[in-house]
């Protein structure tokens, strides 16, 4: 008789054995139905997590616009401009008077004329300044720029340095020839040959003053004055003064006919004036972006509540079995809440990832300005998952309530 063949051990006994240190999380934990459920969870998310983000690239695009006027007008902020506003010159009276402000350590004589460049809401007219050569090097540091590629225009010369965002939304680099163009009125048709980028401050364009003096036509001539402050802080106090003397020149002694035809140019009046311009647009923009935001945060609702509606069965069951309703309901505000938040959460960051990835592989290498996503994309984007938390909430509890747990033991 032989002995009964013994059973084969495991190879690995430890492999097998079960384990009984792991945590458990409570059964009625959100986060159980979570991980149980997780392909029921994904779709009221993944809407939730749309939603943000179709409303906060809209705000966003929306604040590029007042932000791409804010850039491109950038230099501004480092000094004053008084220019004619047609063709003719400052009177030398108020020369005189303008050059006696403490605030100003330096007075630059320029030619400007204006080009077109592409931004988010179509076209916007900038400057390009003629200066001579003593004078451009100290308009280069005092916007915070610095030559990274070839030089500043030489004398008399059609030579143009620019800054590099303005150069990509040309379509020009170093070397390349560059025709002005102003669409509405076309004052320098010769091309510029690019011989310098800056980077690294404020957008401006430079060229050579005796150059644009003898190559302009008259009517587009107009000598304009920088005054650059003593120390950034006494700009303000500057503007205030120069704008003192064009908008009441009688307190200086002059007629009033003298000043009529000039103009202080100021970063925060030139930004005021563009707004009010484009008025119209900010206005349908908001109404379309509202129009969004109320018809996507319903719809989102709506989806999130009929996700709830189909778990009506499993709080009932629950109640039947003897669980406190106040207990559903408390662990229902806790699921919802979660839910809602963390596709918020999940929507806002998605949406700063696809701008950056926008504003890195297009916006920058065409010269243009993309907002980042900021406090207003924030607020605007709230309405979506407050109205699913209430409207889900209001349902579900509503009906919770006023469930019968002995008909759905008996439908189960």
């Amino acid at each position: 008789m032989t002995a009964p063949n013994p059973t084969p051990a495991a190879p690995n006994p430890e492999r097998h054995r079960l384990r009984t240190d792991w945590p458990t999380l409570p059964p009625l934990s959100p986060l159980t139905y979570y991980r149980r459920n997780i392909w029921r969870v994904l779709p009221v998310a993944g809407a939730i997590i749309i939603s943000v983000f179709l409303i906060a690239a809209i705000v966003t695009l929306l604040n590029s616009v007042d932000r791409s006027i804010q850039v491109q007008y950038g230099s501004m902020r480092h000094y004053s401009i008084l220019a004619p506003r047609l063709e003719s010159d400052v009177p030398e009276p108020i020369l005189r008077a303008a050059a006696k402000i403490p605030e100003s350590r330096h007075v630059v004589l320029t030619i400007p004329y204006f080009v077109f460049i592409k931004t988010v809401f179509g076209k916007m007219p900038v400057p390009v300044y003629g200066f001579d050569p003593k004078d451009a090097p100290d308009i280069v540091r005092t916007t915070g720029n610095h030559l990274v590629e070839g030089r500043l225009p030489a004398n008399n010369q059609a030579e143009i340095t620019l800054s590099r965002a303005w150069a990509n939304n040309f379509g020009v680099k170093l070397g390349d020839l560059y025709v002005p163009y102003d669409e509405q009125l076309p004052t320098l048709n010769e091309k510029q040959r690019v011989v310098g980028i800056l980077d690294g401050g404020d957008n401006i364009a430079i060229a050579d003053r005796a150059y644009l003096q003898l190559t302009l036509t008259p009517v587009a001539q107009r000598p304009s004055y920088f005054y650059l402050p003593n120390n950034p802080g006494e700009l303000p106090t500057l503007s205030n003064k120069l704008e003192s003397i064009v908008n009441h020149p009688a307190r200086f002694g002059f007629d009033s006919g003298m000043a009529h035809r000039l103009k202080v140019f100021t970063f925060n009046g030139l930004v005021n004036d563009l707004r009010k311009q484009l008025g119209f647009l900010y206005t349908f923009l908001a109404i379309a972006d509202a129009l969004v935001i109320g018809t996507v945060a319903l719809l989102t609702g709506f989806l999130a509540n009929i996700y709830f509606e189909q778990r009506l069965g499993e709080f009932g069951l629950l109640s039947a079995l003897g669980f406190r309703r106040e207990r559903l309901a408390r662990r229902l505000v806790i699921e919802t809440g979660s839910l809602v938040a963390l596709a918020w959460v999940g929507g806002l960051l998605f949406t700063a990832l696809a701008i950056k990835i926008l504003d890195v592989v297009y916006m920058q290498p065409h010269g243009l300005v993309l907002a980042s996503i900021g406090r207003d994309a924030m607020l605007y984007t709230m309405p979506t998952p407050i109205l699913v938390g209430l409207a889900s909430l209001a349902t579900v509890l509503t009906r919770l309530y006023r469930l019968d747990p002995i008909e759905i033991m008996e439908r189960r």
